[in-house]
């Protein structure tokens, strides 16, 4: 697993009856953070408080409301989590949301709840949507590094114009190296990224 550059991933899951769930939800965030993915978690799930302290003056005030501020840290997202082990419209909804945005989505479902598996789930929706059900948190572990490897390595199909200039160094460089062009190309961007990151 690449710990070069982290996905941004916001984590999300029903906050009734936290306590029972909270030690679990922080496992997941600290299994994903120990895979190198930074965290764009909602207030409730920051293991350290961070995002808290961050908005919550700011929610008592008025000056963002929660709606607004998941909104705004799933858009900033490159993956989402989402735990389903209780019943929650707030968590369906950003499941829904970060699929229509195009970002790639796991659910965790647990295995020993007998209740059906909703509709909206049942399609993959283009490839966005992972469904993945467990019996404990060491099985999400797994789960979670397959997913995220997933999302690093699968390959997305654009088109773009060079000038002759990039695409003849392209060309040499590649054939030098005894890479594809396309190949020469992605290490060239990931190269640039590790170098000079990009931060919100």
């Amino acid at each position: 697993m690449s710990k070069k550059i982290g996905l941004k991933y916001y984590f999300t899951a029903s906050t009734k009856n936290l306590d029972e769930d909270q030690s679990r939800y922080q496992k997941i965030i600290a299994y994903l953070e120990s895979l190198g993915c930074k965290g764009q978690n909602y207030v409730h799930f920051s293991a350290d408080g961070t995002f808290k302290k961050k908005y919550e003056s700011k929610i008592k005030s008025g000056e963002i409301s929660v709606y607004a501020l998941q909104i705004s840290l799933i858009d900033k997202s490159d993956i989402l989590i989402a735990d389903i082990a209780k019943e929650s419209i707030t968590v369906g909804y950003q499941i829904d949301y970060a699929v229509r945005k195009k970002i790639p989505v796991l659910v965790l479902i647990n295995k020993n709840n007998k209740r059906n598996t909703p509709v909206m789930l049942t399609s993959n929706h283009y490839g966005l949507l992972t469904v993945r059900k467990y019996r404990s948190v060491d099985a999400i572990r797994g789960i979670i590094s397959e997913f995220v490897e997933s999302v690093i390595t699968d390959k997305i199909k654009f088109n773009f114009f060079i000038t002759i200039p990039v695409h003849n160094y392209i060309t040499k460089r590649a054939e030098k190296e005894k890479k594809t062009k396309s190949e020469m190309i992605r290490e060239i961007i990931m190269n640039e990224a590790r170098e000079n990151p990009v931060e919100d």
